[in-house]
């Protein structure tokens, strides 16, 4: 008697791009920073609405409103007992910072040949290219969230852009350091005694900074800095991160990423600075944002990866794969009669917020012009 074999690709459907959305995500995390550390929303489908929102609770440090410290003592409680014994309770404030999203997306057009004649990676390959694509336009629209909309401080303590002429200092993060720290901003990282590695070294509580490589050469040069492969066999490091500087008792932990902003003859005159210039006369700015908890919300990347089995009810990635093969259905018909096309595309919702501006800090500065 025959025996009928239930076929995945007809009977029992599978998601087409569970595996090109898997690929995708994994592909497009590393090349994403600004995500690090963010506050994630949560794009609500079928819900009415494209505005996501944060809500932040203050305290008097971060806002005038929130609840100040006590400094009074409570009296030994007598006589006839009364609602709340007389006490005083606080209120607690909050601060609604919203958000629109919006959508954003890139594909190819592939014809039969790219499938038919070329070795069985080049999908693989094609989807990586745009992956990666993919995880740096998220960047960089996350990292404009960053670098337009905190607070500027400018190497050299100088009035404006146009008149930097310094590099990066110690001095300029030690200032973020404490400035952020009176605020209450809290680190991300907690501290680390080290271990019994030789060689290693203890890391402070840590803020999260992001800079361009240019700069990441000036930073690795601060004395006391640490180098990522004296601690990284003790505490998790993130992709990209090269080190940390500690100063007053919190630490900056430093990644570095090309897509940092670097613009062109901006600061001041070049002159003997040494540092780097496109024209050879006026000096390069770059950006270097600090941050800690609760500053920064970007709906994105801030969700796990899928795990490759989606289930019923589980809502899709805000950033998605979307492959339409030969043949199915999308582009057929009189737009294609020989089902020669495919295509292969990205989309997704982006946007973010500055939720504290106490909690952050974007230097501008110039970089060293490194020269064999």
């Amino acid at each position: 008697m025959a025996q009928t074999i239930s076929a995945t690709d007809s009977e029992v459907q599978k998601p087409v791009n569970a595996l090109y959305q898997e690929m995708l995500l994994r592909n497009a995390r590393p090349v994403a920073p600004y995500f690090i550390g963010t506050t994630p929303g949560t794009l609500q489908k079928n819900a009415g609405t494209a505005t996501i929102m944060w809500r932040r609770f203050n305290t008097s440090l971060d806002n005038a409103s929130g609840p100040a410290p006590s400094t009074t003592a409570l009296t030994e409680l007598t006589t006839t007992s009364s609602y709340m014994q007389g006490r005083d309770s606080i209120t607690a404030h909050f601060s609604n910072v919203t958000a629109t999203v919006s959508k954003y997306g890139q594909f190819f057009i592939l014809n039969e040949e790219v499938d038919v004649f070329n070795p069985n990676g080049t999908m693989a390959g094609i989807t990586r290219t745009l992956a990666i694509v993919a995880g740096r336009s998220l960047d960089y629209l996350q990292r404009e969230i960053a670098e337009s909309n905190m607070t500027v401080l400018r190497a050299g303590n100088v009035a404006s852009d146009g008149v930097i002429v310094s590099k990066i200092t110690a001095t300029s993060i030690a200032n973020a350091i404490i400035t952020m720290t009176t605020k209450a901003a809290m680190p991300f990282t907690p501290m680390s005694e080290g271990s019994q590695n030789v060689g290693t070294n203890p890391v402070l509580p840590a803020y999260w900074s992001i800079c361009h490589p240019h700069v990441a050469y000036d930073v690795a040069q601060f004395p006391g800095f640490k180098s990522v492969e004296t601690y990284a066999g003790q505490v998790d490091t993130v992709p990209g991160e090269f080190g940390l500087y500690a100063s007053a008792g919190y630490a900056v932990r430093f990644i570095q990423t090309p897509d940092a902003s670097a613009d062109a003859d901006v600061g001041g005159s070049l002159g003997s600075t040494g540092l780097r210039s496109t024209t050879g006369s006026v000096i390069d700015l770059y950006r270097t944002v600090l941050y800690g908890q609760d500053c920064l919300g970007s709906v994105g990347l801030g969700q796990a990866c899928p795990d490759g089995i989606y289930r019923a009810g589980d809502d899709q990635a805000v950033i998605q794969m979307i492959a339409k093969g030969r043949g199915t259905g999308n582009p057929s018909g009189t737009s294609d009669p020989y089902d020669e096309i495919m295509t292969l595309a990205y989309k997704f919702w982006h946007t973010g917020a500055l939720l504290n501006a106490n909690f952050g800090r974007v230097i501008h500065s110039g970089a060293t012009n490194v020269t064999a």
